[in-house]
């Protein structure tokens, strides 16, 4: 483990000395915040009975709006464009392919049908925000080292939000659901975020290695490692 930080912490050093490369990654965490408001069965809370857990969703949204307009300015203060990206490029769009059941509602669910899809939303959000949260901390770290200050302020007012979303949302499918069917449904995704990784990961490193976005010095190694990524991924 202790390699893999060390080249996680230098590709996110590598990313925050060029405003172009920077601002692409900014959008790939924008894109993702802004992913609830491209689709239409993210947040369930119309369907949520617990008033806590639907005043932790509202939140969740509110905050992700926020967060939204926190990369926004991130990325203008880098002098780079805001970009919609396609769905394809999205992480929590990348983790759905590989998840193999469905959060959409029907009107004829009835009570247990809705709480089951309710708590896979929800563990699927845990093991994204998890995922987010701990990029987030090489990049907050990396940006100490750029040149615009402002984007280092954004990522960590988002990396601090983003620890209450992980455990809000665990602890709800804990709430939720029966203690052995929480346990298989948690499993489930976080076997889905896992292979998303590898493969969101190694698409979008291998893509910057191909457009020549990263210093020459190491790109030949951030390329191997994309096809590390890549050979993972059919193994997990």
């Amino acid at each position: 483990m202790f390699l893999v930080d060390r080249v996680k912490s230098r590709l996110h050093r590598d990313i925050v000395t060029d405003p172009l490369v920077h601002g692409l990654v900014l959008n790939l965490y924008l894109n993702g915040e802004r992913y609830p408001q491209r689709v239409d069965d993210y947040f369930p809370i119309v369907a949520v009975t617990e008033p806590w857990l639907a005043d932790s969703m509202r939140r969740h949204v509110a905050e992700e709006e926020k967060h939204v307009l926190l990369y926004e300015k991130a990325i203008e203060r880098l002098q780079q464009p805001v970009l919609e990206l396609d769905k394809g490029d999205v992480f929590n769009e990348v983790i759905r392919t590989h998840t193999p059941v469905v959060f959409r509602i029907a009107a004829d669910d009835d009570a247990d049908a809705r709480v089951l899809k309710i708590a896979h939303f929800l563990a699927h959000v845990h093991f994204l925000e998890k995922r987010i949260a701990r990029s987030l901390e090489y990049h907050v770290a990396a940006c100490a080292h750029a040149s615009c200050d402002y984007p280092e302020k954004a990522v960590g007012a988002v990396l601090k939000d983003e620890g209450r979303h992980v455990t809000y949302t665990r602890d709800a499918v804990r709430h939720l659901l029966p203690a052995g069917l929480a346990t298989e449904v948690l499993a489930l995704h976080r076997t889905a975020e896992r292979r998303a990784h590898f493969d969101f990961s190694s698409r979008q490193l291998r893509r910057l290695t191909r457009d020549q976005r990263l210093p020459s010095a190491r790109r030949a190694a951030y390329t191997a490692c994309a096809a590390f990524l890549r050979g993972v991924l059919y193994c997990v």
